[in-house]
């Protein structure tokens, strides 16, 4: 074989091989091709994603590899595993240096916390990230989007009038869009955008009672979505809405078909807060139908759904209330105790999602508006140079004073929880800390010296004994147990310790809990209301105040700092 044969030969073998390994390699649209119609959480997907994942990775394709990290948030049915892709979805937008890249990311993960794990916290911190990269792109259909859901955590807040206004927004948007467009992908996103802005309306203008408005937009969801294979969830959330509002109507046949309907649907979704919803009102439908065990059954699957995800709808914890009266017209104790600690666990989660989002909302999402604000100026910089300078120094000026506030704060308390630790170093028991005595301002009335040493006593021991943490106790009584009168024990503890006996008695409470929460780790884990109930004080914002008050500092900040204190954190 001649040397030019053996060349031709060995050139024709390179060339088959990499012929071969083109076709082994298809390209990023054939890959999605072969998943990009399949239903959401199908796992028969993954494999193709993944393949998309490792062609964009060896690549350094970041954008694909963003795409392909976001596919496999959309086929992986786990949740935790969803979460994890989100994150390196949120790693790969960030190396492409996208800014609709990264909002989107962003936003994809808080929709994992809110509609997977319902936390509104955690999904807040995220929508308001999303936001602000958002802003910085020219994306209107992200934008509004984003829009939408923020309006869901303002709704689920209470503030369904500003939520109003966001979801009236994203129908605007969505509506010309979906009229407008051709592409049948982009087309279905938009109506789904609308249909969704369009429930939330609903139970917005719902709870502000405005029916009228709640039942036109209801029987506008209704009819777009009839006969609709492509929309049967969004019409399940407005079969849901009829079903409430005919109960509202105390039209219970009708609520209990329109329910019964909608459930299905939103169970096979895996959307339990809606769920536990609809159990709430069909056990509120069997009961007035006189069917108390099939009442109970649905109540019981709200608990059911609460102990699975530790969230509920305000609107669906009232079950415990019908599950507590139940058991107690019964004299059940142990079902009521236990319903009635169910009860209090939800009341307590809510309670949190509303103080810290409440802040969150304002904060965060106001100054992400200045960004945006700012950002739009700087666009328009060749025409608006003087509107722009003004308004950046006084978008910096503003959140240099947030920041100066915030931190005036922070140091104010770190001060005076150093000042409190200090005085608690300092002394052994409650009583110590209390005021010196002051001379009387007013006509003194003599004492007995007798009388006077037997009080004495009587108050060391009362003192050293914790007698103070009684419930309802007033000079009164303690006058009754001391055998002497209450004018001779006022005076007595007006001169012996300056002060009235009311404050005396508070004092010796407060410095006493507060000397539990600086020694005794675990009483840092107990709420306000149960402090104040285990130092004798009845009412909650009494003891917030009176705490306050001799401390100096909230009885919720000394909480926060001392557990960080503890861990070395502070």
């Amino acid at each position: 074989m001649s040397g030019r044969t053996v060349l031709t030969f060995f050139l024709s073998i390179i060339g088959t091989i990499l012929l071969s390994q083109m076709k082994v390699s298809p390209s990023y649209a054939e890959l999605r091709k072969k998943y990009e119609n399949l239903e959401k959480d199908d796992r028969a997907a993954l494999p193709y994603v993944k393949t998309f994942i490792q062609k964009a990775k060896n690549e350094n394709n970041f954008e694909k590899l963003s795409l392909g990290y976001k596919d496999a948030v959309f086929f992986n049915k786990d949740a935790q595993v969803k979460l994890f892709y989100a994150d390196s979805t949120i790693a790969a937008a960030f190396k492409s240096k996208k800014n609709e890249l990264i909002s989107d990311a962003f936003l994809g993960k808080g929709i994992i916390y809110y509609f997977n794990f319902r936390k509104f916290q955690l999904a807040s911190d995220e929508y308001v990230k999303a936001h602000k990269y958002a802003v910085k792109t020219n994306d209107e259909y992200l934008q509004k989007k984003i829009i939408y859901h923020l309006g869901v955590v303002k709704s689920y807040l209470g503030y369904y009038s500003k939520a109003l206004q966001l979801f009236n927004q994203s129908i605007e948007f969505n509506e010309n869009k979906a009229e407008n467009e051709t592409n049948a992908n982009l087309r279905f996103n938009y109506c789904r955008g609308y249909l969704n802005s369009l429930h939330q309306m609903v139970i917005c203008h719902r709870n502000l009672n405005q029916n009228t408005k709640a039942d036109s937009l209801l029987d506008v969801g209704l009819s777009a979505t009839k006969n609709k294979s492509e929309f049967i969830l969004e019409r399940a959330y407005f079969l849901k809405c009829a079903g409430i509002i005919y109960y509202k109507n105390n039209q219970y046949s009708d609520a209990l078909y329109y329910l019964k309907k909608a459930l299905p649907v939103i169970e096979q979704k895996n959307d339990f807060t809606w769920a536990a919803v609809i159990h709430f009102y069909l056990g509120n439908i069997y009961l007035r139908h006189g069917d108390d065990r099939k009442g109970v059954m649905e109540f019981k699957k709200v608990d059911s759904i609460y102990n699975r995800h530790q969230f509920l709808l305000p609107e669906a914890s009232e079950s415990y209330r019908s599950l507590i009266a139940y058991y107690k017209k019964r004299q059940d104790e142990k079902e009521q105790l236990y319903y009635t600690d169910q009860l209090l666990r939800v009341n307590e989660g809510i309670r949190k999602d509303f103080s810290y989002l409440a802040e969150k909302i304002y904060e965060d999402f106001e100054i992400a508006g200045l960004v945006k604000e700012k950002y739009q100026l700087e666009k328009s910089i060749n025409i608006q140079k003087v509107s722009i300078v003004l308004v950046c120094i006084l978008s910096l000026g503003l959140i240099l004073f947030l920041i100066r506030k915030y931190r005036q704060r922070e140091q104010n308390l770190k001060q005076k929880y150093a000042e409190l630790i200090l005085r608690l170093q300092t002394v052994q028991k409650p009583e110590e800390a209390l005021p010196q005595p002051q001379a009387p301002v007013r006509n003194k009335v003599e004492l007995p010296g007798e009388l006077v040493e037997r009080l004495k006593k009587k108050i060391q021991h009362f003192e050293d004994h914790h007698q103070f943490l009684e419930a309802g106790l007033t000079v009164a009584k303690l006058a009754g147990r001391f055998r002497t009168n209450p004018t001779y024990l006022s005076e007595f503890i007006h001169d012996c310790k300056g002060v009235h006996f009311s404050i005396y008695l508070m004092n010796l409470r407060i410095n006493y809990i507060t000397h539990k929460l600086n020694s005794d780790p675990d009483y840092l884990k107990f709420t306000v209301k149960a402090l104040s109930e285990m130092c004798g004080i009845a009412s909650r914002n009494n003891f917030a105040t009176h705490f306050k008050s001799v401390n100096g500092i909230a009885v919720s900040d000394f909480i926060k700092m001392k557990s960080k204190d503890n861990r070395g954190d502070l």
